[in-house]
């Protein structure tokens, strides 16, 4: 059977000392002692005992060992936190808004929202995290590039402010909250607005204005949706969903109080 204890006193001057279990033990460097280290008060060692309880062998924990354990320790004390954490965040916001909140940002940081078809290389794929940095540049027409991804800037901080809206009812218990819910959709549908825009005056730039009324179709032809595109609307049309029925809830609620009959003093 093998216990863990910790050397008090080295076999320097005599018999060694360890402490295992509350219980403090002489040991020999001869017969005893099995690590290629001598003893050093605190080092921490596995010690085996025999039937009688009889030190048969001592040998030093590694460093690497403890550290390893002490984070498994620490790893299975957070397991239940995190487990109740996630339990409560379930029970307060839904698991549906929850998934709807993962689709939804999958969909914006790492699947493809738009793709370009151009001569060479082909077709150009990209996210619409991707989108917001060229917006932010102020040039989408660098997107036919395809060797630049800008830093998004302003929009990307509108972009997780939309990625938060949904939820500020649960932290701001004013009935204006519900409204957040309609800032992914809202924030898709001004970003599809200014990349037409960009597009439209990258076209018209240098041309005249009936040059880039005919440009414009042809180079929008060259633009298709990705699967990215199609789940972003599906998860940010149930926010909008959801928001819209919160505020129908709120109003319904309303005129219900103000007709409840007051008792006379």
């Amino acid at each position: 059977m093998t216990k863990r204890g910790k050397v008090l006193r080295d076999t320097t001057l005599g018999p060694g000392l360890l402490i295992m279990e509350g219980q403090q033990y002489r040991f020999s460097l001869e017969g005893e002692w099995k690590s290629g280290v001598p003893p050093k008060p605190g080092q921490v060692v596995n010690v085996e005992l025999d039937v009688q309880g009889k030190i048969q062998g001592i040998t030093v924990v590694s460093d690497s060992q403890l550290a390893r354990e002490q984070a498994e320790a620490v790893l299975a004390s957070s397991r239940p936190i995190g487990r109740n954490l996630a339990s409560s965040l379930v029970a307060r916001i839904g698991m549906p808004s929850l998934a709807a909140l993962g689709l939804l940002a999958a969909a914006w940081f790492f699947l493809t929202a738009a793709s370009i078809q151009v001569p060479f290389p082909g077709k150009l794929e990209f996210t619409f995290w991707q989108i917001l940095g060229f917006l932010n540049a102020g040039n989408v027409s660098e997107l036919l590039d395809g060797s630049r991804s800008p830093n998004s800037g302003l929009y990307g901080l509108a972009a997780i402010i939309a990625l938060a809206g949904p939820f500020i009812h649960f932290f701001w218990k004013d009935k204006r909250a519900q409204l957040g819910g309609l800032l992914p959709l809202l924030f898709m549908v001004i970003v599809a607005i200014a990349v037409r825009s960009n597009i439209y005056g990258a076209l018209g730039s240098g041309n005249n204005a009936g040059v880039a009324e005919q440009a414009h179709p042809d180079a929008m032809r060259t633009i298709s949706l990705g699967l990215g595109a199609y789940l972003s609307v599906l998860a940010s049309s149930y926010f909008a969903f959801v928001s819209a029925r919160g505020l129908g809830a709120k109003a319904s609620e309303r005129p219900a109080l103000e007709s409840t009959p007051r008792k006379a003093a």
